[in-house]
């Protein structure tokens, strides 16, 4: 999308931010055009829920961005719970905004396994 001559994605890491998502919030539109910042998969669950993105394809990156973040947050806190404890609960809080939603499952399940291969602790 083009806004007053500059291309935009719907959602991005911003890029001299890389523990920020942005995205477009799609309830403003067409009228506003307004980026919400997103640093927690708190922030990122409720974009989902109150549809601050809507479609399936971008529902689905929200949520692999959501877990993204759920990694950073898992990594620079210290440990309460373990990792893969902190991830488990980013996915089901991320999956519960949308239970229906395709795309949201399968970007879920696809970071997971993702982790899972890189760390088969």
């Amino acid at each position: 999308m083009k806004v007053d001559g500059k291309h935009f994605r719907t959602i991005w890491l911003k890029w001299d931010d890389q523990s920020m998502v942005q995205l477009i919030d799609q309830r403003f539109l067409p009228h506003d055009f307004v980026i919400e910042e997103i640093r927690t998969v708190e922030q990122m669950a409720t974009a989902i829920r109150e549809m601050h993105v809507r479609g399936a394809g971008l529902i689905g990156a929200s949520a692999g961005y959501g877990m993204y973040l759920a990694a950073i947050e898992a990594t620079s806190r210290p440990a309460v719970a373990g990792f893969d404890e902190h991830m488990a609960r980013a996915a089901v809080q991320l999956r519960t905004t949308r239970p229906t939603a395709v795309n949201l499952s399968w970007a879920i399940e696809r970071q997971l396994q993702n982790i899972a291969v890189a760390n088969p602790g």
